[in-house]
Order: structure tokens, then C-alpha cells, then sequence
């Protein structure tokens, strides 16, 4: 949804907890750089606001020093994110950018944020610290690159710094954006989104990065559970099969696998030892809970895509189990496998029913219960798919009514 229409303005949020020494560095590298954000982003005005998130030292006292600035005051600590989304609140410029307050960052880099942003264009770009140059610590490097790696994964675009502290977004796409936490958990939450929103488009160029001024808060284990479950929640709300399709996929391949053997004896001797009934029941077990995860996959899938619109970047394999798995396969696949077990079955049932005992090889009972359980699984999806469909459609019909 980028918009080319001329920007004009850039409201800077500075959230600030305990910062006082670095907080009055960091606002007057900012007033500095106001006319060269302006001259290279070709901005009429920038406006600078200051959120003092319950600081217990000197922080307000030493915002308030500044009269150039809008300088917001929070009794108590409500949370990074939080400080950030009132600052955004409160900002009028047509741009909407923060930046931490500790000193890493340098603010005339907002200048080629901007002109990145309005010359792409994008709807949010971000400044990534994971360079060469980059003055990061080395365990918040390490990190930071693994929150890069599951959330590249997770979403199917490319990312190196997922919860860069300076960025900026068009006023206008922020709504797209949200919900986003109170928490430190905020950047990454945000460019979660950003990367799986079809109508957002995301931008990342190397910026500057030296080492904080005080103490940071960042705690590493319990923010960085903080990260992970907010990464991990966002993209199974809009992307559920990329995870439960790649687990299902992978239990499936481990079946086939380990159903090698077995296969390769009856192939060439046609023989299937006894000993191998062991395997065939993991192997049918393996199977089953694949295509469990598999169908939970595709189903979250169809409803997130109803929800949410059309899903991007979609790899060759999640379109190969969507294709697979459409409603019309499903519907003829489930009944079939359902008729093929019982058919396999019928000669070992025939003899029990009237013999009590069964003289067919055991390997019959148990590919037949697999058939079974697996067409059972394939025509509830089919099913599941239907209904959602016929909702989706229905919803579709009443929003054009009224």
C-alpha cells in the first residue's frame, strides 16, 4: 500500500528509561541533525519527541532542559513498546521514526532512512546493525542473528536485524501494523509483521552502531524468550503452515524412510519378517501424526488467509501441499483410501469372522488401518475445508449487502 504521495514531515520518538547519561547527548545530536535530515530527505520539518518512561534518575530533568522538543512524562514504566506507540500518537509528521536513547545510534542516519523510504519506495525501512562495522556486542550479535534466521524462515523474506532500534515508517501504514506489545519485544514484533503483510513493503540498509552509554536493560534470557514467542506467535497467526507443514512434512519423510527396509524385502524376496511389525507400527504412527499436522496446517492456513488476505511468498513446497490438499482432492482422496483399507482388510475380517483367527500376514491389518485412519484424516479436511470456504463466502456476500 506505498503511498507516492510527497512526504513532508518526520516526528523522531525517543523512548527513555533511566538515561540520563546519555539522553541529553542523544537529543542534541538529533536537534543537530534536523537540517540535514531535512536537506537530504527533502523534508519540511522535523519535530523531536522525547518519552520519559517512568525514570527513577534524571532523565526527565535533563529532557526538560530542551525547549525544542515535545517531552512526554509516564509516572510509571509502561514499557518500551508503549512509550513508542504514545510518541507515535502525539507525532504529526507524515513519517514516523524512534530511535533509541542510549547513544548507539546516530540521528542524521535518519536522513538516508527517509530519502530510502520515500525513494524505494517503502512503507518501513530499518537500520541493521548486523555488519562488520558494527560496534554490537558479540552475544547480542549472536542473538540477533539466530531471531534473524528463524523469522527469515518463518516468514520466506530475507532479514538481518530484526529488532533494530532505529527505523522509520509512513504514518499512514503504521494501522497495518498493529497490534504491537508494550515490551522490548516491539521491534521484532513489528518487523514480523511488516515482512508477512502482502500490502507493506519492507526496506533494511546498513546504519551506524556503537556501544550504549550506561547500563542497558535488556535482559538476554528473558527478553530473548520475549523475542521468540512474539516472533513465533505472529508468523503461526499468518503464516501457520510454514511451521505445522514443514513438522508434518518432515514426519512423513522419516516414515518413508524407515519404510525403506521393509519395502525393499517384500519388493525383492517377498518376504516381510515378523520382525518388522515394530516398525510398521512407527511407521504408521509417523504417517498419521504428519498428516495431522499437515491438515491443522493447511486448515489455519485457509482461515488465516481469509482473515488476513492473501498470504505472500508462499515456497514451492507450501503451494505443492496447498495444491495437494484442496478441497476437491480431499473430498474423492479421503473416501478412496477409506474403501482401499477396508478392501485390504476384508480377507483378514472374513476369516476371523468365521474362524476366530486370521491366516493373512499381519502386514494386510496393518496397511489397511492405515488407509483407513488416513482417509478418515484427508475427508475431515476436506470437510474443514468446505465449511471454511462456505463461511469465508458468506461473510463475502453480507459485506457486499450492506
Amino acid at each position: 500500500m506505498t503511498s507516492t504521495a510527497k512526504v513532508k514531515s518526520l516526528s523522531i520518538v525517543i523512548p527513555a528509561l533511566n538515561e540520563e547519561s546519555a539522553i541529553g547527548t542523544t537529543i542534541s545530536r538529533c536537534l543537530a541533525a534536523r537540517e540535514v535530515i531535512k536537506q537530504k530527505a527533502d523534508l519540511d520539518h522535523v519535530e523531536i519527541i522525547v518519552v520519559n518512561d517512568g525514570s527513577t534518575d534524571r532523565t526527565a530533568e535533563i529532557a526538560a532542559s530542551f525547549s525544542e522538543i515535545t517531552l512526554i512524562n509516564f509516572e510509571d514504566n509502561q514499557g518500551y513498546g508503549a512509550a513508542i506507540k504514545h510518541g507515535f500518537q502525539k507525532g504529526t509528521g507524515d513519517i514516523l521514526g524512534f530511535l533509541d536513547g542510549d547513544g548507539t545510534c546516530d540521528p542524521n542516519f535518519f536522513a538516508q532512512l527517509c530519502h530510502s523510504l520515500t525513494k524505494a519506495p517503502a512503507d518501513i525501512v530499518t537500520g541493521s546493525r548486523m555488519h562488520k562495522k558494527s560496534k554490537m556486542p558479540r552475544i547480542r550479535r549472536i542473538g540477533n542473528f539466530f531471531y534473524a534466521q528463524l523469522m527469515s524462515f518463518l516468514t520466506g523474506c530475507k532479514v538481518k536485524d530484526t529488532a533494530s532500534g532505529m527505523r522509520v515508517i509512513r504514518k499512514e501504514s503504521l494501522q497495518y501494523l498493529l497490534p504491537l506489545p508494550d515490551g522490548l519485544h516491539f521491534t521484532p514484533a513489528m518487523t514480523c509483521r511488516a515482512l508477512l503483510k502482502d500490502n507493506i513493503t519492507f526496506q533494511e540498509i546498513e546504519m551506524p552502531y556503537h556501544e550504549r552509554q550506561g547500563i542497558s536493560k535488556l535482559c538476554i534470557f528473558k527478553d530473548g524468550l520475549r523475542f521468540f514467542l512474539a516472533i513465533t506467535e505472529i508468523a503461526l497467526t499468518y503464516r501457520p503452515l510454514k511451521f505445522f507443514g514443514s513438522a508434518g512434512s518432515f514426519l512423513v519423510f522419516i516414515a518413508l524412510l524407515y519404510g525403506m527396509g521393509p519395502l525393499y524385502s517384500k519388493i525383492t524376496h517377498n518376504i516381510l519378517p515378523d520382525s518388522s511389525i515394530y516398525r510398521l507400527l512407527t511407521i504408521n504412527t509417523l504417517i498419521i501424526a504428519g498428516l495431522t499436522l499437515l491438515s491443522i496446517g493447511i486448515v489455519a492456513e485457509r482461515i488465516a488467509a481469509s482473515l488476513n488476505g492473501n498470504i505472500r511468498n508462499h515456497t514451492k513446497l507450501e503451494k505443492c501441499m496447498l495444491s495437494i490438499f484442496s478441497l476437491k482432492k480431499m473430498i474423492f482422496a479421503g473416501p478412496i483410501l477409506i474403501a482401499l483399507g477396508i478392501t485390504l482388510n476384508l480377507g483378514p475380517l472374513k476369516d476371523y469372522l468365521t474362524t476366530l483367527s486370521i491366516s493373512y500376514h499381519w502386514g494386510y491389518v496393518s496397511t489397511g488401518a492405515l488407509l483407513v485412519l488416513a482417509g478418515l484424516q484427508l475427508s475431515a479436511l476436506g470437510i474443514f475445508e468446505r465449511l471454511i470456504d462456505t463461511t469465508v463466502k458468506e461473510a463475502q456476500y453480507d459485506r457486499k449487502k450492506r
